[in-house]
């Protein structure tokens, strides 16, 4: 168990989890990242209405699109920890498909059963999720989605997987407020370690488009409230995005989680067919700050 504290450690400071997901949490703590700049940007908070192929890890009502979407997304952190998204959305009547595939990989790290200068070995955890969404609009003030994940792990000497399902509503009030609820990884593993539960979670987002709006320029603000019922810790997170002449988009977020928070800074270009999206996050003090950077591509 030692081995893997490890890893849960990691990912309990690093992903929207406090010291106590350490004993009831496992490495699937990474279903919590969010795999797009765009969303990252604005910490997730409009992920309900990105109209990208990403959200099928983030929120399956954001895969809604009208034209057929690729969308490609690599993190950079340290020690050469890389996270890698790629997915796609195709249209269909009154609805949206997605399927996604998400890789995370952690190379170099040490084993010690005790402290000492000589690891007992050096190992390199992987994660992998393969998703598909289904987002559906009866109405048009009204949309439904669920999101359905293979998941699987791979630590030190055994492996772990399981399936995971997230779903999700918004309504679009006559107020011009947008409000959305998400229950997210609902679902079950196949595991060696009995402690190991998905970071199941529930929150609840309101936006409100237009605050300040006029012919080159948008403005939207957005927050999610939400608690982790494995953990029972809660969180709020609030972001903003200034859309100009829909070529350049200017975003930025912040997150209270626990005793943590988290800050985030980002950008979208938009270019013809193409869309390129940078987020910077803040993190807590020791855990250094990632960049993400998302291409995406509309045929």
């Amino acid at each position: 168990m030692k081995k893997k504290a490890i890893i849960l450690t990691f990912f309990t400071l690093l992903f929207h989890q406090t010291i106590y997901a350490e004993l009831s949490n496992s490495g699937f703590a990474y279903l919590e990242i969010p795999a797009s700049a765009q969303s990252a940007a604005s910490m997730t908070v409009f992920s309900q209405s990105s109209q990208s192929p990403l959200s099928v890890f983030e929120n399956p009502l954001g895969i809604k699109t009208d034209v057929t979407r690729f969308s490609f997304s690599h993190s950079f952190w340290f020690s050469d920890i890389s996270i890698d998204a790629l997915a796609f959305s195709v249209p269909l009547k009154k609805s949206s498909f997605a399927f996604g595939l998400n890789y995370v990989r952690i190379p170099g790290v040490e084993i010690r059963e005790t402290p000492s200068d000589a690891p007992l070995s050096n190992i390199e955890p992987q994660y992998i999720t393969a998703a598909a969404a289904y987002a559906w609009s009866p109405l048009q003030s009204l949309g439904v989605a669920v999101t359905a994940k293979y998941l699987y792990e791979h630590l030190y000497t055994h492996t772990d997987n399981g399936l995971a399902f997230d779903f999700a509503a918004r309504w679009n009030l006559p107020s011009s407020l947008d409000l959305s609820a998400q229950l997210k990884n609902i679902g079950f593993l196949k595991s060696s370690v009995d402690e190991n539960a998905l970071p199941t979670t529930f929150n609840i987002g309101i936006v409100r488009p237009g605050i300040l709006e006029g012919d080159n320029l948008n403005t939207t603000i957005g927050l999610n409230l939400g608690s982790n019922l494995v953990s029972k810790e809660s969180y709020v997170e609030a972001g903003t995005e200034i859309n100009y002449r829909n070529t350049l988009s200017l975003r930025g977020g912040f997150s209270h989680i626990g005793s943590f928070n988290k800050e985030s800074i980002g950008f979208g270009i938009h270019l013809n067919n193409f869309t390129f999206d940078y987020a910077y996050l803040i993190m807590p003090e020791g855990l250094n700050n990632p960049h993400i950077l998302t291409i995406s591509y509309r045929p």
